[in-house]
Formats: C-alpha cells, sequence, structure tokens
C-alpha cells in the first residue's frame, strides 16, 4: 500500500507554541500548574499532561494558587482579568492568530462598530471572541443567523481561525447582501486553509482518506467533512488503534492528514500502521510472512542475537577463543533487559504503536520469558566466574540507580537534574557502555588473556556501533519523549545536529578500525572486514536523512542487522571455526 502524507498534517503553530509553553513550564519545576480549559482538542495529549501532573480548569472554577496557562483558543478580557487578580502566575499561550482577530475586534469596538464572528458558537475561540466585542458581537452560522441580525450601521465581519473556507465565503456573500458596508477581515489562518485545499487536492489523488485527530477538534471534524464532501472513502481516528487494517488493505493507495492539535507523533503512528495494512489480507503468504518477521523482531529475539553476535565478534577482536557462554550471556541479558525497558517506559506507546500492541497481545509470554531470560544471564555469570557476575550485577544496579533520585534537593533545585537520566544524552551513553561491558569486557576477563589495547578497541567498536543505532532510536522517538519529559540526546542537540553527530561517528568508526588494523593492535584482516559495518550505518543514517527510509519496521530491521551483519562477517574469519 502506498500512503501519501499531507504536507500540511499535525500541529500548527498556535498548539505547537501552547503545548512548548506547558513542557518548558514543567521542566523548570514551577510547582502546581493549571490550564484554564483544555489547552488543546487532543484527548492523547491531554492525558499526558495530566500524567504530567496538569489539571484543567473549567470557567467558573475557583483558581487555587500555582500557575494558570491560558489555553490557545483564548478566553474572553472579563475572564483573563479575574485570573490575574486571582492566580499567582500567569502564563498567556493564546495562539497569535487568534490574539490578531482579538485587537481587530478591539479596535473597532471602541469606535461603536458590531461584530459579526462567522463560527461555531460552542467554540471556545469563538466564545474568546465574544469577550472583546463590548457587548456588540454577533454570532453567524448559518443563513438563518444571517436573516436574524438586526439592522446594524457600522460593522465588522471575522472569522473563527479554523473556519471553513468555503463556510466563510458563503456567509459572507449573505451578510454583503443585507450589510454592503461591512467591512470583512478573513481572518482563517493560512495552515487551516491550507489544509483544507490539501485535503481536496488529495482526494483527487488517493482511494481513500484518513483524518487523524481529537473527534472534539472543530478543525478536524471539518476536514472529514470536506473529505467526504468529495466522495471519497473517509475514515476519521484519534489513534492507529481505531484502523480496521482488513479493510483498509483493500485501497492500493490511502491519503493521511490531520488536525491543527494532532502531534506528529500519532500521525506518524498512523502512517506506519497503515504501510503495514497490506499484511492483513486474510489467507496471504505475505500476511503469515509478515506476522513471524514482526514477532521475531518486536520480541527482541533478533536484538538479543545482535548482542551476542556484538560478544562474538568482540572476542575475535582480542583474540579471545570465542565461547557459547559469552554468546547467551549477552543474549539473555539484553533480551531481559529490552523487555523490561519497554514495560517501564512511558513513552514507548506514542513512540512504537506497533510494538506497544504486540506487547499487549503477548504479555504473558514476554514477561515469563523475560524473567527466566534474566535468571539464565546470571547463571551464566555464576559458571563464569565472580568477575562476570559482578559485571552483570553492577551493570543491573546501574540501571535501578539510573531512574532513583540521588541528587540532593538543592543542587537539583538549581540544576534541575534530579536523577542520572535527567541529564540530557546520558541515556545514549550509558547503554552505549553498558553493551560495550557486556560484549568486550566479560569475555576477555573470563578468559586467560589480560586487558590490553585490542580490549579498547573491542569496546570502542561495540560501545560505536550502539550510540549511533540509540541515537537515531531517539530521533525516531523526539515527540513522544518531550512529552513525557525525557531528556534525550535528539532533544538536547535537536533532529539535525545529533543526525549530523551521528554521522560523523560513523565515518570515525571506520577510520579507527582501519587505524587499529594497520596498527596491528587487532587482526587485520578481521579490522578490514568490520570496517564497513561504519558505512553501513552511514547509510541507513543517509537514506534516513533524505527522506528515502521512514521509521518502521524496515528501518529497525536494518539498524538492528548490522550488528548481525558484524557477527557474520566475524565468523568468515573465524580461526577457530566456531559455529553459532
Amino acid at each position: 500500500m502506498k500512503v501519501v502524507l499531507a504536507r500540511t498534517a499535525g500541529f500548527c503553530i498556535g498548539v505547537k507554541r501552547a503545548l512548548e509553553m506547558v513542557l518548558k513550564a514543567i521542566n523548570q519545576n514551577r510547582g502546581k500548574i493549571y490550564t484554564y480549559g483544555p489547552l488543546i482538542h487532543n484527548p492523547q495529549v491531554l492525558e499526558l499532561l495530566r500524567e504530567r501532573g496538569i489539571t484543567v480548569l473549567r470557567p467558573g472554577e475557583q483558581v487555587p494558587p500555582g500557575l494558570v496557562v491560558i489555553r490557545a483558543h483564548g478566553i474572553p478580557p472579563q475572564e483573563k482579568q479575574e485570573l490575574e487578580a486571582a492566580a499567582s502566575n500567569i502564563i498567556d499561550a493564546t495562539c497569535p492568530r487568534v490574539a490578531k482577530v482579538q485587537a481587530i475586534i478591539r479596535r473597532w469596538a471602541r469606535q461603536g462598530c458590531a461584530t459579526l464572528i462567522i463560527g461555531d458558537a460552542d467554540h471556545p475561540e469563538v466564545r474568546g471572541l465574544m469577550g472583546h466585542t463590548e457587548g456588540r458581537g454577533y454570532m453567524v452560522a448559518s443563513p438563518e443567523d444571517v436573516a436574524a441580525l438586526p439592522k446594524l450601521k457600522d460593522l465588522i465581519v471575522v472569522a473563527q481561525t479554523t473556519q471553513s473556507e468555503g463556510q466563510f465565503a458563503a456567509r459572507v456573500a449573505e451578510i454583503q447582501d443585507r450589510f454592503p458596508q461591512a467591512k470583512i477581515y478573513n481572518t482563517i489562518c493560512d495552515a487551516t486553509a491550507s489544509r483544507q485545499a490539501e485535503v481536496q487536492d488529495l482526494a483527487r489523488q488517493v482511494d481513500a482518506l484518513v483524518v487523524v485527530g481529537g473527534r472534539n477538534s472543530a478543525n478536524t471534524q471539518r476536514l472529514v467533512k470536506i473529505s467526504r464532501d468529495t466522495g471519497i472513502p473517509t475514515y476519521h481516528v484519534e489513534t492507529e488503534q481505531e484502523l480496521d487494517l482488513e479493510e483498509m488493505s483493500r485501497y492500493h493507495t490511502v491519503g493521511v492528514t490531520a488536525g491543527a492539535s494532532t502531534p506528529h507523533w500519532l500521525i506518524g503512528n498512523v502512517v506506519n500502521t497503515l504501510k503495514h495494512a497490506w499484511a492483513f489480507r486474510p489467507g496471504s503468504w505475505t500476511n503469515y510472512l509478515y506476522r513471524a518477521w514482526r514477532f521475531f523482531l518486536k520480541s527482541n529475539l533478533f536484538v538479543a542475537i545482535g548482542a551476542g553476535s556484538l560478544s562474538y565478534t568482540s572476542s575475535l577482536l582480542q583474540r579471545v577463543e570465542p565461547k557459547f557462554t559469552y554468546f547467551f550471556v549477552a543474549f539473555f541479558y539484553v533480551y531481559a533487559m529490552h523487555l523490561l525497558n519497554h514495560f517501564t517506559d512511558k513513552a514507548s506507546k506514542l513512540n512504537d504503536p506497533v510494538q506497544s500492541m504486540f506487547y499487549g497481545r503477548h504479555r504473558r509470554f514476554l514477561l515469563i520469558t523475560g524473567v527466566l531470560s534474566a535468571l539464565m544471564a546470571l547463571s551464566l555469570g555464576v559458571y563464569l566466574g565472580p568477575e562476570s557476575f559482578a559485571f552483570i550485577v553492577v551493570m543491573s544496579g546501574l540501571g535501578l540507580i539510573f531512574n532513583l533520585k540521588i541528587i540532593p534537593d538543592r543542587v537539583a533545585k538549581v540544576t534541575l537534574i534530579a536523577t542520572l537520566k535527567d541529564i540530557p544524552g546520558s541515556k545514549t551513553m550509558f547503554t552505549a557502555v553498558a553493551w560495550g561491558v557486556l560484549a568486550a569486557l566479560i569475555p576477555v576477563v573470563c578468559s586467560d588473556q589480560d586487558l590490553s589495547g585490542a580490549t579498547t578497541i573491542a569496546f570502542f567498536f561495540v560501545a560505536g556501533m550502539i550510540f549511533i543505532r540509540s541515537g537515531l532510536f531517539e530521533i525516531l522517538a523526539i515527540e513522544g519523549d518531550r512529552v513525557v519529559g525525557k531528556e534525550t540526546l535528539a532533544i538536547a542537540l535537536g533532529k539535525q545536529r545529533t543526525l549530523n553527530l551521528l554521522s560523523v561517528c560513523s565515518l570515525i568508526f571506520v577510520g579507527t578500525l582501519l587505524w587499529a588494523a594497520w596498527a596491528g593492535l587487532i587482526p587485520p584482516v578481521l579490522g578490514y572486514i568490520l570496517s564497513p559495518c561504519g558505512l553501513y550505518a552511514l547509510g541507513y543514517l543517509t537514506l534516513y536523512r533524505r527522506g528515502l527510509l521512514e521509521s518502521g519496521l524496515m528501518l529497525e530491521t536494518l539498524v538492528e542487522g548490522n550488528m548481525v551483519l558484524a557477527g557474520i562477517l566475524a565468523f568468515l574469519w573465524d580461526p577457530y571455526h566456531l559455529i553459532f
């Protein structure tokens, strides 16, 4: 199935600005935070904000002490004055486009002009605009509303910023028939107009259209109506879980657009899920093949094999005879830790809905196998010796400490860092070091060889590959991580800078292996054979940067496949002829 995503889908500037204001306030630990009315019209985002301690105040409710954020739709000036008198602190997150309409109304209202607002009577933006009309405002939504207007001498006409262009044009024509002197201001947001025009254009290119957004979002509902008016099959969903994939698999080309309050992670989830809809055609061999591969990948079996492959490869880099026990210590430990991380990660349901649904269906199996894998890793650690067991226990302990509040309150208040995970990029570095210890150090400390320069190169080989891998996955998860409050490398540097850093790391990876092979620190032939792994990483980074490879099963397979590729290349050279 071909999926065409509208260029304008997702947060508009006003919604994005309001959400960033709230997230900034949360990250600055500004105490109890309230929003005056729902910040935006998206239930998924509102639920995540609620989980982060944001409380919604309804008009008329008593304002408690704390920080109050005025939502993007704006509010009447009278209510703002009441808030300023009651609240200890206020942030005005009114959309700049809405504020511009408010200013137009105020200017003409001072001159005694009436204001006609073309929009939806129960919409919070319209309610806020009415408050600026000084009692001379009229809401107009239908021809009957125009006919019912009293005689007016001086008047202006404005629009709710998310109003339909067609609706606005029709009402303006009717108003001008009655009031030729009316001054017309088309205050529909450019982003709204672009979305509506793009829906009509998309409808001519695709077999069906999916509109993503909250059911209480007026601009989303309007996109649905415009799409259905074209006659094309139209599906309105809030999340990817509402898609009927068996039905969607009937279409060859599907368009996707979204309302102005829809976060990009939800849009991406829908797009990625639709791209897999072809696998849901009943009885097809692709269905069975896809499900088998998805199980292998999403269950973490593939990444666990990758961990074992890196342990095997790092053994050979250090001229240590590889053993099955080294391979399986890495395999079982990574399998168990990945399962634990997913079950405890709040952002996972945003960043990888396919995997979240998979975990939900196979929860019991994954929990049982995860516990057994953790026990197997510890048992193999005991079998290999006290050093190996100590490494595993210490890494597990550090993983727990990573999430604990260990920074003193005085320091945390100044630095806004209470745990190790609050340090930007710390998870990427910690993950890379943990894999390096697991795959590179355990084989050498459990053998009769001493640590050497080859150990440093082997550690760099494993940690470097995992740093690049983790960095890219953090880019894919950047929006969901921001909402749940994670401080990742991608959030600290931004998407493009992080991609640039990872690309440079890939080149350093290649150069270091070639130099170490030339200098004789590692087996020369093996070093030359493994150097393409860095170019492989640079390849998938470049494909992603250019938009030729999007998040999903294919990208995940390629990224995790680099570890297995290293194991295969090492096996071709292996002088010990061990068969894995």
